[in-house]
């Protein structure tokens, strides 16, 4: 199988951005104004927030602007920091009506988990588990590996940092693709097949458990190249399977991370009250450092997730779909009684050959 390179932006490595400055928007006070206003009628008519359309957040100051961010994170660099949100003079209430107004513009925002909550907060709810960590891992305080989320197009503001830690990493999974082909081509058939994932007791009734089918790492859709990969879910799916990976599976999953932690690949940050990302899920793959939180609940580590669907699609392949959602797309459609992962979903150690 041929790569393809329809998005040439979308191939950088993290040694390209000394700063953030080139692929960063800075919020202006038009902007800032224009979303005050728009706060005003929105607080008038009482809509909340996951009832907020684009039409609802349209501004003369902000459209062209947006525009031309949702352009360079679907054709271009994949991704871009838009700083500047004001979290010093908005509740966090009013943060999510701010945040899901800007996302409207690049889609549809989608339910996260099987507890259907359209806008994530990724905070470490360890306590509320009696000390467990979630499955989930934005619901953690656990390393995250390299890895994409089940959207289209992901965004994510901070509002408070942790104490320590809490590093934000990221990188172009087009760079991995180019340099796993230089270096260990033999890797490629692994990919292109891919692995069984786990649905995690967040599938609808009647679905497996586990996907009947292989998704694969890299594919290929309409001259496409995507990329899907959440290596704690083909753990825990390769456990609950009774499979063990041969030595050409663990090697070729050991070196994607490998490579994605090279000092000149990946991209690493603290982010930064009021500093949001947009990514373009396909083509660039985030992480996140473990950290340690304030012991006030005010100032625990909070960042807000959307998990967004444009209209027309990307073309990719239908296994990316892994929940087979009753409408067709991505996220996992909410299941009246079931939460998101439970801890017993984490594979400390995945099995060996």
């Amino acid at each position: 199988m041929n790569a393809p390179n329809p998005h040439a932006g979308s191939r950088w490595y993290g040694r390209d951005f000394p700063t953030l400055d080139s692929i960063s928007v800075e919020l202006t006070p038009s902007h800032l104004a224009a979303i005050d206003d728009l706060m005003a009628r929105i607080r008038a008519a009482g809509t909340p927030f996951g009832a907020v359309t684009a039409a609802d957040f349209s501004h003369p100051a902000l459209d062209a602007d947006l525009a031309a961010i949702v352009a360079e994170v679907r054709h271009g660099r994949g991704i871009v920091f838009l700083r500047g949100f004001p979290v010093d003079r908005y509740s966090v209430g009013e943060m999510e009506t701010i945040f899901w107004g800007i996302g409207t513009h690049f889609g549809r925002g989608h339910s996260q988990s099987a507890a259907g909550d359209l806008m994530g907060h990724v905070a470490d709810k360890t306590a509320a588990l009696g000390g467990k960590q979630s499955g989930r891992g934005y619901l953690s305080r656990r390393l995250l590996s390299p890895h994409t989320d089940m959207t289209e197009t992901l965004a994510m503001l901070s509002l408070r940092p942790a104490m320590e830690g809490g590093e934000s990493v990221f990188a172009s999974a087009m760079t991995i693709y180019d340099i796993i082909k230089a270096e260990h081509p033999e890797y490629l058939p692994i990919y292109h097949r891919g692995f069984p994932y786990h649905r995690r007791n967040e599938q609808a009734d009647g679905v497996e458990a586990i996907t009947p089918y292989d998704v694969p790492v890299f594919s290929e859709q309409d001259g496409v190249l995507s990329c899907f990969y959440v290596r704690d879910i083909i753990d825990v799916a390769m456990r609950d399977l009774g499979r063990s990976y041969t030595d050409l599976e663990r090697a070729a999953l050991d070196f994607f991370e490998e490579v994605f932690a090279r000092d000149e690949v990946k991209l690493e940050l603290v982010m930064q009250p009021g500093e949001a990302v947009f990514l373009n899920n396909h083509e660039v793959l985030h992480g996140r450092r473990t950290f340690n939180d304030y012991p006030e609940p005010e100032r625990k580590r909070l960042l807000f997730r959307l998990q967004l669907q444009a209209t027309p699609t990307r073309p990719v392949r239908r296994e990316m779909f892994i929940y087979q959602n009753k409408n067709g797309g991505y996220g996992i459609d909410p299941q009246p009684g079931k939460t998101a992962a439970a801890p017993e979903f984490i594979v400390e150690t995945a099995p060996a050959a």
